[in-house]
């Protein structure tokens, strides 16, 4: 069995295990989300305003997007963030989910040792820096879970005309803080969001080689579960969370998240 899904089904099976422990009732909402927003560090300003706010308790649960949105489909969690949105229209088009709700974007960066020994800094066309990448057979650290940062990267290395198989491309099956350490210490490349970069910059020595193209734009979407398909489901604490997500004061809060004074979360006008 595949490495990611070996951790997909450990996943599911400690959620399940955490949530039985816990009564649940009107007042509480489980919530599945991104690495990459937990490694941020936005949940820890959005989670407690929320809970303030709605007097919903939120029972939290991380995993990558292909996780998370996996936990949707059978029903075990009230609502995800997540940040793949084919994947995500797809929940619900499949009628798990309600409707996807457009929150907030940022953008993928390539990065990697100072030294850059690949030489892709200052490439702003992500494909051509991938196919750099290969072409000087570089350490590269890939998620490597279907987490959202992984389906970006397949999708950079599908456009490159490249199967990503030498021996210094390694799969972690881990969250996007983690991935970033582990390159660090061995002066490896990886794909990450640049807010989990920021908030991992001076722990990791890395750089940001690679940036600007549009190919690597990163919206984040919510999105309530169906209680007509799921009748467990906290409908009420859900829909509660998603309106107070889109609200302006979400909103001025992930737009006044800073990271060494950088700000790292947009909010979109409109969904793309």
């Amino acid at each position: 069995m595949p490495s990611a899904l070996r951790m997909l089904f450990r996943f599911a099976a400690a959620l399940c295990l955490t949530l039985a422990a816990l009564p649940l009732n009107a007042a509480e909402l489980r919530l599945a989300a991104t690495h990459t927003l937990q490694d941020s560090g936005l949940l820890n300003t959005l989670i407690p305003a929320f809970e303030a706010a709605s007097g919903i308790k939120v029972q939290l649960a991380i995993g990558g997007s292909g996780q998370v949105i996996k936990l949707a489909a059978n029903g075990d969690v009230d609502a995800i963030l997540s940040h793949v949105k084919t994947q995500e229209e797809k929940l619900v088009a499949s009628g798990a989910g309600l409707k996807r709700h457009a929150v907030a974007f940022n953008d993928f960066v390539i990065a990697g040792p100072p030294q850059d020994p690949a030489r892709i800094r200052g490439t702003q066309d992500a494909v051509a820096a991938m196919q750099k990448l290969q072409s000087a057979k570089a350490r590269f650290i890939s998620r490597g879970d279907e987490s959202g940062t992984h389906v970006k990267e397949r999708e950079l290395w599908r456009a490159a005309g490249v199967e990503p198989k030498w021996a210094g491309y390694l799969s972690a099956g881990v969250g996007m803080g983690q991935v970033l350490m582990m390159a660090g210490e061995m002066q490896a490349y990886t794909l990450c969001d640049r807010a989990t970069f920021a908030a991992f910059r001076s722990r990791t020595g890395m750089e940001i080689l690679s940036e600007g193209d549009a190919r690597l734009y990163n919206e984040y979407g919510v999105v309530a579960v169906n209680p007509a398909r799921f009748p467990g489901v906290q409908a009420a604490a859900a829909s509660k969370f998603v309106a107070w997500l889109t609200s302006a004061e979400a909103q001025r809060l992930m737009t006044g998240f800073r990271i060494g004074g950088q700000q790292v979360f947009f909010v979109p006008a409109t969904a793309r």
